[in-house]
């Protein structure tokens, strides 16, 4: 039998430790001061924080410069670099400089685009003034271009880091071939 004593010591003890994590697991970036659930925000709301104060890094690691070279055919992408023969896939870091060169070996138009995401998976309560999505920027995107052709744009990756971002081809008549529409940019 274990003394009233000892059970009341023990209780207080897990009670304590409860509300120690749950304080830990609860705050973001600034404290918890001024948080909101990410999941009650409107995408289309201004949003006035830096992308850090809203997003911190999950890996410590940041920036950096990668070339990707990324062929697509009629049945989808394959990375030809870094990451080669990795099919619908790219790794890079976030808050990184990208120049990505996009090579058409299939017999019809093709493009690139990356779609936006949603944070909340990774970021589940941001500081008040924070996107609850994340975007590639415009400059990313690179238009159909003619079998045989190539085209390289330059651009920084967004700051929200631990997520998938779906890329597709965007061409016309691709929407309906699996590969032209599964890919998946994983920022670390």
């Amino acid at each position: 039998m274990i003394p009233a004593r000892s059970t009341f010591a023990l209780s207080v003890t897990l009670i304590l430790s409860s509300l120690a994590l749950l304080q830990c697991s609860s705050s973001s970036g600034n404290g918890g001061v001024g948080d909101v659930t990410c999941s009650s925000l409107s995408s289309s709301a201004d949003y006035t924080q830096d992308a850090g104060t809203c997003y911190p890094d999950n890996d410590g690691i940041t920036g950096g410069g990668f070339t990707v070279q990324l062929d697509v055919d009629d049945t989808g992408f394959t990375a030809t670099d870094v990451d080669a023969g990795a099919k619908n896939i790219i790794a890079t870091q976030n808050d990184a400089q990208i120049t990505l060169t996009l090579t058409n070996t299939g017999t019809k138009p093709h493009g690139f685009t990356v779609a936006c995401v949603s944070v909340c998976s990774v970021y589940p309560t941001l500081p008040s003034g924070c996107s609850p999505d994340a975007c590639f920027p415009a400059g990313s995107t690179i238009a159909p271009i003619m079998p045989g052709a190539s085209a390289t744009v330059t651009f920084d990756t967004p700051t929200p880091d631990g997520l998938l971002y779906p890329f597709a081809s965007g061409a016309p008549g691709d929407s309906n071939v699996p590969g032209l529409n599964d890919g998946q940019w994983s920022l670390m």
